[in-house]
């Protein structure tokens, strides 16, 4: 795994933007990264952000990496979306022991403003959790936070 990583200031969508100014503000000391391409080949990983010497990734997974249908988009390229989630998670979690949080969603977060500040609040404190209780374990560490079509948050956590 190279030491540095190659980063974009593309971002996919205003989502993905909007998580990562929330990030820079709320971690302005940590090291923040995006659309990191060169740490597990080919997969792209959304975000990372270190502190001191924790790291963890973060993934946005929005309608398209949530369901079998998606305006725009032929199911072949849902099945590879899903499959590269899984690979990813695999990768992080299990073959190297590291944290991922991924927040999935099953709505468009951007255009319900009060449901992405309740999932921007809720991965902060997932992320403050992962950096207090996940430094330097032995296990892959894996917390999805979903937000259904009825605006309702749900949190699963898994150790690899």
């Amino acid at each position: 795994m190279p030491d540095e990583k190659i980063e974009t200031n593309e971002f996919s969508s205003q989502t993905e933007r909007t998580i990562y100014t929330y990030l820079s503000l709320h971690y302005p000391t940590a090291i923040l990264s995006h659309n990191i391409k060169d740490v597990y080949e080919p997969y792209e990983i959304d975000f990372s952000i270190q502190l001191l010497e924790q790291l963890i990734y973060i993934e946005f997974n929005g309608v398209l990496h949530c369901s079998n249908k998606s305006k725009n988009s032929n199911s072949r390229h849902i099945n590879k979306c899903q499959l590269n989630d899984k690979i990813k998670k695999n990768l992080i979690c299990n073959e190297n022991k590291q944290a991922l949080i991924r927040l999935w969603s099953e709505i468009g977060l951007y255009s319900s403003p009060n449901t992405f500040d309740r999932a921007l609040v809720e991965l902060k404190t997932i992320i403050d959790n992962t950096f207090n209780f996940h430094c330097n374990k032995d296990y892959g560490y894996c917390v999805e936070l979903i937000v259904d079509k009825n605006h309702e948050l749900h949190k699963l956590v898994e150790k690899f």
